[in-house]
C-alpha cells in the first residue's frame, strides 16, 4: 500500500476546495488524493475564518445587512463557488419526476434549470439573513466552525453507494482512509469546544444533515456523486446558520 504524503494531501485539499494559490506537486498518487479528505475540515475552517474576518471589518464601515452580504460574497469567492454548483445541480435533478438515470443526466447538464435557480436564490437569501443576525464576535468563531463541521460531516457520505463509479466522489471514496471521519475530527471538535457549551451540538446537527442528504441521494439517484458532496456542504452550513438563530 502506498504511504500518503500528508503535506501534499494538505496542498491538494487547499488547492481543490479554495482559490488560494497553493503550489501543487507535479506528481501525486491516488492515496494522496484520498487522504486530502482528512484536511477538508481545516480547509473549511480557513474559508469560514476569511468570511468572519471580512464581516468584522465590513461591520465597522457599513450597516450590518451590507456587511453580511459582502461577507457572504467573500465566503463564496474563497471556495470558488465550487459547492454552489453541486447545490444547483442537485435541486435540478432531485426536483424533477424522472428515473435515477434521467436525474443524473439533468445534473450533468451545464444549463441552470428552474429548481436550481430557485435553490441558489433561496440559499443565498437565507445565508445572508442568518449572517446579519449573528453578533460579529460570535460569527468570528461560528463561521470557521460551520465551515469545518459541514466538510467533516460530508465525509459520512463516502459510506453511501456511488451513483457514478468513475467520478470524483468514487475516487475519493476508494482512496480515503477507512477511519476518515475520526482522522478529520480534531479541527471541528476543537472549534466546537471553543464555541461554547452547545458547540458539539452543531457537529451532531451537521452529521444528521449530511446523513439525510445521503439518504435522499440514494432514493433519487441511487447513490452519491460529486454534486451531492457539494450540496451536502452548502446545506449543512445553511442548517447550522439557521440553528444558530435558536440555540443559545
Amino acid at each position: 500500500m502506498v504511504k500518503p504524503d500528508l503535506l501534499n494531501s494538505l496542498r491538494m485539499a487547499l488547492g481543490f476546495l479554495t482559490v488560494l494559490p497553493v503550489p501543487q506537486k507535479a506528481d501525486w498518487s491516488d492515496t494522496d488524493y484520498g487522504w486530502s479528505a482528512v484536511f477538508y475540515p481545516l480547509t473549511g475552517a480557513l474559508i469560514g475564518l476569511g468570511a468572519a474576518i471580512s464581516f468584522r471589518l465590513f461591520s465597522r464601515i457599513f450597516a450590518k445587512p451590507i456587511a453580511a452580504f459582502l461577507a457572504l460574497i467573500i465566503w463564496i469567492m474563497l471556495s470558488g463557488g465550487l459547492h454552489w454548483d453541486g447545490l444547483a445541480d442537485c435541486f435540478d435533478g432531485f426536483g424533477c419526476s424522472a428515473s435515477p438515470e434521467r436525474r443524473l443526466e439533468i445534473m450533468k447538464d451545464s444549463r441552470l434549470g428552474t429548481y436550481g435557480a430557485l435553490g441558489l436564490f433561496c440559499a443565498l437569501i437565507l445565508k445572508w439573513l442568518c449572517i446579519q443576525h449573528l453578533p460579529d464576535k460570535e460569527f468570528l468563531i461560528f463561521s470557521p466552525l460551520a465551515g469545518a463541521a459541514a466538510r467533516w460531516a460530508m465525509l459520512v457520505l463516502l459510506k453511501f453507494p456511488l451513483a457514478n463509479p468513475n467520478g470524483m466522489a468514487a475516487m475519493l471514496r476508494n482512496h480515503c482512509p477507512k477511519h476518515v471521519l475520526l482522522y478529520a475530527l480534531p479541527v471541528p471538535l476543537l472549534l466546537s469546544i471553543l464555541y461554547g457549551p452547545y458547540g458539539v451540538l452543531y457537529l451532531l446537527i451537521s452529521l444528521i444533515t449530511a446523513a439525510l442528504t445521503g439518504l435522499l441521494a440514494k432514493k433519487k439517484i441511487s447513490g452519491i456523486n460529486g454534486d451531492v458532496l457539494g450540496f451536502s456542504i452548502e446545506l449543512s452550513e445553511l442548517v447550522l446558520l439557521l440553528a444558530a438563530q435558536v440555540i443559545p
